[in-house]
């Protein structure tokens, strides 16, 4: 069962459970479509809600009862002007496809949204604003990855990056380790303050910037969410006591989050790999990418999250653990259909069991 911890204030309950019927609608195809903002996601979707739509949606997806389409990018040859990313999924068992979409112009990320498609009319039920839903989704599958993955009691977190994902990254780890008592946030510059957010864990946990070296000698996880070019961790850094690295935020091949030296760590006999999709890997995975290129990594023979939650023998007992995660669109689709379900826009198959089953040791 999922340890609570009570925050000081939550977000993603900060509107009434009634606003439900705040939700816009405009006529398409000649039938009414739900228009879902931000404030309404948030009301909706807790990250106990997210964990559970996506564990069941991968759940789906191990045993061949979805579908997971890879990303597609529309690049633009002119740097000033803005990339499509489309990221597409589809649970038939549960009558429902679509996926999430989103612009990109440098590092900025002026829209992103879901769609959800109704199988049986098809047509959309929603069209849903995805900023938060995209964090939750993905701070979801981590916790996911860390608890199918992760030593079963550790004490630190190291965690590098301090942007909008962090909060709700560092908080699903959280709730599915807490014997967890000290989280170190690693950022470029340590003399700059912590996020607001931290505040709400003061109290909870021993949380506060560090210099990566004391971050690193201390942790038992590790989790990245930079959009860095260069290693954030050095080949030769000193982790005594890591045994699971969450790898979350490079989607590209030139990006590398860590070096591949220390990648070379995370391959049998003494690390173990697992990914959340092994094509989008192959396109996108370039901590990795240089491994693939000597013929050390074959991406067809790295398990993935979905087969290791159908099969967990499959898990290794490696002495380091590392989940790589490049993004799915049966995430969004899970977790924006749970959305419209909980606000009574869309009629799914429940999940049998609305409990999720944490702190599974290795």
């Amino acid at each position: 069962m999922i340890a609570k911890r009570t925050p000081k204030s939550d977000n993603a309950r900060a509107f009434s459970p009634k606003s439900s019927n705040l939700s816009e609608q405009i006529q398409f195809a000649g039938k009414p479509v739900a228009l879902v903002r931000e404030a309404e996601v948030q009301v909706h979707l807790s990250l106990e809600d997210a964990i559970l739509d996506s564990r069941a949606a991968l759940e789906d997806l191990g045993r061949n009862e979805a579908v997971n389409c890879i990303r597609t990018r529309i690049e633009s040859r002119d740097r000033e002007t803005a990339w499509l990313h489309t990221l597409r999924a589809g649970m038939p068992k549960k009558g429902v496809a679509g996926g999430k979409d989103y612009t990109s112009v440098k590092f900025d990320t002026p829209a992103m949204w879901a769609t959800v498609v109704d199988l049986k009319s098809g047509l959309p039920v929603a069209f849903v604003e995805a900023d938060y839903l995209s964090r939750a989704r993905t701070a979801a599958v981590t916790a996911i990855a860390t608890d199918l993955l992760a030593p079963p009691n550790p004490n630190c977190l190291a965690h590098f990056g301090v942007g909008k994902i962090s909060e709700l990254l560092v908080k699903g780890v959280l709730k599915v380790r807490p014997s967890i008592q000290k989280v170190f946030l690693v950022r470029r510059n340590t003399s700059n303050k912590a996020p607001d957010w931290v505040d709400e864990l003061e109290g909870q946990v021993q949380i506060g910037v560090v210099e990566r070296e004391r971050a690193l000698s201390e942790a038992d996880l590790v989790t990245t969410a930079t959009n860095s070019r260069e290693p954030v961790i050095p080949t030769h850094a000193a982790m005594p006591h890591v045994r699971h690295i969450n790898l979350i935020g490079s989607n590209h091949l030139k990006r590398h989050e860590i070096s591949e030296a220390l990648a070379r760590r995370c391959l049998p006999p003494d690390g173990y790999l697992v990914v959340d999709d092994k094509q989008q890997a192959k396109l996108e995975a370039g901590d990795f990418a240089g491994l693939v290129e000597s013929g050390e990594l074959r991406w067809d023979q790295v398990p993935t999250l979905a087969e290791i939650l159908i099969d967990p023998e499959k898990c290794l007992n490696a002495a380091l653990t590392i989940f790589k995660s490049v993004g799915m669109g049966l995430m969004d689709l899970a977790v924006a259909a749970g959305v419209l379900r909980r606000m009574g826009l869309l009629h799914t198959p429940h999940l049998k069991n609305e409990a999720t089953h944490f702190h599974q040791s290795r």
